[in-house]
């Protein structure tokens, strides 16, 4: 497998919901094709939220009390969805950039420039 999760909890899920750190161990050959899966799914939840967070949010269906209740609760929750998604962006961007690192480390971006360009001759 090239991507294989390291540490407690290792199936991917942060053993304690959010806060701690997960490792990934990722085959030296498939950095590159981790960080362009990783980039187009942090770009795809970008664009979500650069145009759609706000329709999330809900006007009351009416002035009574329990539609002004509920409709203040999912606005509450889509607040806290759209947070949420921001923050998973930046943790895939700061995993986008250490595996941007890594693949500096291993001298891949030069290798994968070489045979693109070997490739266009």
């Amino acid at each position: 497998m090239p991507f294989v999760a390291a540490g407690p909890g290792a199936a991917g899920a942060l053993p304690d919901g959010g806060g701690g750190t997960a490792k990934l161990k990722v085959q030296p050959d498939r950095v590159l094709d981790l960080k362009r899966e990783l980039e187009d799914v942090r770009d795809e939840v970008r664009t979500f939220l650069r145009n759609e967070a706000e329709g999330l949010w809900v006007r009351p269906q009416g002035a009574d009390p329990v539609s002004l209740d509920a409709a203040k609760t999912i606005n509450e929750n889509a607040q806290t969805a759209v947070e949420v998604a921001w923050a998973y962006v930046e943790r895939l961007t700061n995993v986008i950039d250490a595996l941007d690192h890594a693949a500096k480390t291993y001298g891949l971006v030069e290798d994968t420039n070489t045979t693109n360009l070997q490739q266009r001759s």
